[in-house]
């Protein structure tokens, strides 16, 4: 099974718009057994369209499309559709009650061009949109698949969940795929996989190994592919390659079954009991946004505060005006007394604490550009961390949240007594 997604629209092309819908349909068919061939992006231009279409149909078994289906003069790719496939374009009931429930709901009138929303060629499947008023269209031509979708990335996301993946996989019967997410800190890529050759080496054939290196962190994706009935199969080589993995490098994993620290930060907070709040300086805040862009986090997550000035450091945290006189506030004494401050004002089991000197500016010859001084406090007791993250200032922020979520984890459960 392959497939390739077509993305349609002028605003992706001059960058006006960026284009996420492809890797997040990639992901979606890459689950569930569907190869991604390839993906596309091409302006609202009739004769690209068609080109392209012709291009993905010869060398895929599902082709999806994203954009084009507004009821605006550009928006030409159902009409575009209807000469491909010589097909007319009718109003449909479905669709048009759909529209008008839309409308009615945000108190709107149904004018006569946003009407044209549910008008969709003959040929197609249509399939209601609900978050939206463009109809999603299924074709099905020579023995092949095409769905044109909306490009508004919540409704494409809704609707490929929902309706579009299921079919695709009742359709042609997909393969079995089983994902296994182990997340590794403390040792660089190369150097992890000269560990691991001989276990990576062992692994079955219809096993296969993915380093996804983010900044700070290593992502070992494990995948296994079989038949349609090889789910048991596959479960247990998977469980079988975890096991061996850990006599190997266990002491670098920190967690299994998450896409990210993030995740499985909120995963140990919420396994235990425990609550978190956050004091960050060199971060911006960072931390907190990773907490709370994920839904739950109100069950562990108490608050943060950006302290970015010294001043902030010593009314809203408590540190100590000599101590910033005395050490600076890129200092173990300072990150300590962030740490133990922020948990005690916000009534956390634990905190956690960034300052440092992110740059490009700030550096000296004691302290220089990519230094940080991280710290973590329990109610047994502050730990504080120093790291040299290097000049570039995007990668030191990243790099600093990684190493701090990494930290917390191996504390709580060791204070958990896992």
């Amino acid at each position: 099974m392959k497939a390739t997604i077509l993305n349609i629209g002028d605003e992706l092309l001059i960058g006006q718009v960026t284009n996420t819908n492809a890797a997040r349909m990639s992901q979606m068919l890459i689950a569930v057994g569907i190869d991604v061939c390839g993906t596309y992006v091409i302006g609202d231009n009739a004769h690209d369209i068609r080109t392209y279409l012709q291009h993905c149909l010869d060398r895929s078994d599902v082709v999806l499309i994203t954009g084009g289906l507004g009821p605006t003069k550009d928006d030409i790719t159902k009409k575009t559709l209807c000469e491909f496939f010589g097909s007319e374009l009718y109003e449909n009931p479905e669709a048009l009650a759909n529209v008008r429930r839309i409308f009615e709901s945000r108190g709107y009138e149904l004018t006569p061009i946003n009407r044209q929303q549910s008008w969709v060629p003959r040929c197609c499947t249509m399939i209601n949109n609900v978050l939206g008023t463009a109809p999603c269209m299924w074709f099905e031509h020579q023995g092949k698949v095409i769905v044109s979708l909306p490009g508004v990335p919540f409704e494409m996301v809704n609707l490929m969940e929902t309706e579009i993946v299921p079919r695709l996989q009742q359709h042609f019967l997909t393969d079995q795929i089983i994902n296994k997410n182990i997340l590794v800190q403390g040792i660089g890529e190369s150097f992890l996989s000269d560990m691991i050759e001989s276990w990576e080496l062992a692994l079955p054939s219809t096993i296969r190994l993915a380093y996804l290196p983010q900044a700070g962190m290593v992502k070992l994706r494990l995948t296994a592919r079989g038949g349609h009935d090889d789910h048991n199969l596959l479960q247990a080589q998977i469980d079988q390659a975890v096991r061996d993995l850990y006599p190997i490098a266990g002491q670098y994993i920190v967690g299994e079954d998450m896409e990210n620290l993030p995740e499985l930060v909120a995963y140990t907070m919420k396994r235990y009991g425990k609550t978190l709040a956050t004091a960050e300086s060199c971060t911006g805040g960072q931390l907190a946004q990773q907490l709370t862009a994920m839904a739950g986090a109100s069950e562990y997550f108490r608050g943060g505060i950006v302290a970015y000035s010294n001043e902030v450091k010593e009314c809203a945290l408590g540190v100590n005006h000599q101590t910033l006189l005395d050490h600076g506030a890129v200092s173990e004494q300072t990150v300590r007394e962030m740490a133990e401050g922020v948990r005690q004002r916000l009534g956390a089991d634990y905190a956690v604490a960034t300052t440092g000197i992110a740059g490009p500016g700030g550096g000296t010859a004691q302290k220089p550009v990519g230094t940080v001084w991280i710290g973590i406090a329990s109610q047994h007791r502050t730990v504080a961390k120093l790291m040299k993250f290097g000049d570039r200032r995007a990668q030191t922020i990243d790099r600093t949240c990684f190493t701090v979520w990494s930290e917390l984890i191996k504390l709580v459960k060791e204070e958990c007594h896992e």
